[in-house]
């Protein structure tokens, strides 16, 4: 004599087959869709990571510029700015009794720049005056810069930004910090390959 299921246990059993697992062939299918993916998205991510990297490092050097630059003229005194382009590393040196020297009790701070950004240029690329760039930082012929209580800069200059994986490959990426002599103004650009000539490639 068959039994009857009670409707509770037939629902039971319903339930039990719809938690049945995925086949090989589904879970082969999900791994492959899985893996395109990340092929897809890995670089991408790594693009923009680095994109990210540069662009902070960038506004550290142009906002510690525009700090010194405040300082010059709040404190009335000058404030060096020097660059090392081996070490890619500078200084900002609250020069109180404007000597040049590095006095006890003179505010000194350091920057470096991190993560694989360098003081660096890719041969043939130009300045935001559309003049062809021959070092990496350059203020008239120099790595320093000193803005005097004005607020004006001893010279003009500029200051350039890659990548460690774009030199000698692409300026897409590059970033510019300028100092203008006259105001010592002191501006942020991104290299824009788009702008054709004879506008120099920054915005």
């Amino acid at each position: 004599m068959a039994t009857e299921m009670s409707p509770k246990t037939e629902s039971k059993k319903r339930f039990l087959a719809a938690q049945g697992g995925f086949t090989l062939a589904e879970t082969v299918m999900v791994l492959a869709v899985m893996g395109i993916l990340m092929v897809v998205a890995i670089p991408n991510f790594s693009k923009w990571k680095e994109k990210h990297e540069i662009n902070g490092q960038a506004q550290k050097v142009y906002f510690d510029l525009m700090l010194a630059r405040t300082s010059a003229v709040r404190n009335n005194n000058n404030v060096r700015v020097t660059f090392n382009t081996t070490s890619h590393t500078y200084t900002v040196h609250d020069d109180t009794d404007s000597d040049g020297a590095q006095d006890a009790g003179e505010a000194v701070k350091s920057g470096v720049l991190e993560n694989n950004i360098k003081f660096a240029y890719n041969t043939g690329i130009t300045d935001i005056d559309g003049n062809t760039v021959s070092a990496p930082v350059s203020f008239g012929g120099s790595q320093i810069v000193i803005f005097d209580s004005r607020g004006q800069s001893s010279a003009s200059g500029s200051v350039f930004l890659l990548h460690a994986s774009d030199i000698g490959d692409t300026n897409d990426r590059a970033r510019c910090v300028s100092v203008l002599q006259a105001t010592g103004a002191v501006d942020y650009w991104s290299y824009d390959g788009s702008i054709a000539a004879p506008k120099p490639p920054w915005k």
